[in-house]
């Protein structure tokens, strides 16, 4: 449906007063709306109105409610509760986390912050927090569960790179998650907060057996460019794309299928953001902060 703009505003209002959403000196409805000529504004509130904001506390909730998803892989084969429960403490207690790195692995990954978070929100032992590199030297001695962590899955290509990369071990052979599961199997499950239904069939296509338990899928439908997207009324469709369009270009948004391209990486198109970062996938026009462009929300 088509909502008008005091209704938007309030609601924004309405989610900082609660702390839902931040301050406006992060993230600032009334600025951005000003980026905005007149016959603009109203698909500007439609997208305005779409923009999901994940707190800390959220994201907390989320990833614990994501990693005991897992539970349910033990229901199948649990002849009881007794059964099942103590299959799960072993589970917590054998498993290995790391987490999904970027191309060029550094100390500001994502997935690293949520490693930590296994150890303070899941209780997990810290011995069992390894990196990805330590873990596959662990893998080389004994068997163990391995999970993965992050944020959120997009295209689903930091998991690939992370899942094909080759490691030099200590004792100077190489390996990679990917050989290592051709190789001996094991069980591999991936725990993101979010996951788009286009990173999850990219991982299944391309990473063996590995096991996806986001805390949410996020259908195509919160694209603004699906044809049936929860974004926009289907009389605003194409004129909310058209409308996009020419507003990006104004703001001096690249056209170039680059990180930074108008539609979101890999065109996904979303409006998602999280405390800390915002992810590729999201359009640039909510964190564009060049050529005079007020950002709806600072990009970290």
């Amino acid at each position: 449906m088509q909502f008008d703009e005091n209704y938007v505003k309030t609601k924004c209002d309405y989610f900082i007063d609660v702390q839902l959403w931040p301050l406006k000196v992060k993230l600032n409805p009334d600025s951005w709306l000003t980026n905005f000529n007149d016959s603009e504004k109203v698909y500007a509130i439609q997208l305005l109105n779409s923009f999901l904001y994940f707190s800390e506390l959220l994201v907390d909730q989320l990833f614990i409610a994501a990693f005991h998803s897992i539970s349910n892989e033990f229901l199948l084969n649990a002849n009881n509760y007794s059964n099942l429960k103590s299959r799960w403490s072993e589970f917590k207690e054998t498993v290995i986390v790391t987490y999904v790195t970027g191309e060029n692995p550094n100390s500001s990954d994502s997935g690293l912050g949520f490693a930590r978070r296994a150890r303070q929100l899941l209780g997990i032992a810290e011995e069992r927090i390894l990196t990805p590199e330590q873990t596959l030297e662990v893998l080389q001695i004994d068997s163990f569960p391995v999970l993965l962590v992050d944020d959120f899955v997009g295209s689903g290509s930091q998991f690939y790179n992370t899942w094909i990369r080759n490691v030099k071990l200590e004792n100077d052979t190489i390996s990679s998650f990917q050989s290592y599961e051709k190789l001996n199997g094991g069980d591999f499950y991936y725990c993101p907060i979010l996951c788009t239904n286009y990173g999850h069939d990219n991982i299944m296509k391309k990473c063996g057996s590995v096991k996806i338990f986001p805390a949410h899928f996020i259908s195509n439908r919160y694209s603004v460019f699906d044809k049936e997207s929860y974004i926009w009324p289907p009389a605003m469709l194409k004129e909310g794309i058209e409308f996009l369009r020419n507003a990006s270009s104004r703001a001096g948004i690249p056209s170039d299928k680059s990180e930074n391209d108008w539609r979101g990486f890999h065109e996904l198109g979303l409006t998602i953001s999280f405390y800390n970062s915002v992810p590729d996938a999201t359009l640039p026009i909510f964190y564009w902060d060049k050529n005079g462009w007020k950002p709806l929300i600072k990009r970290t």
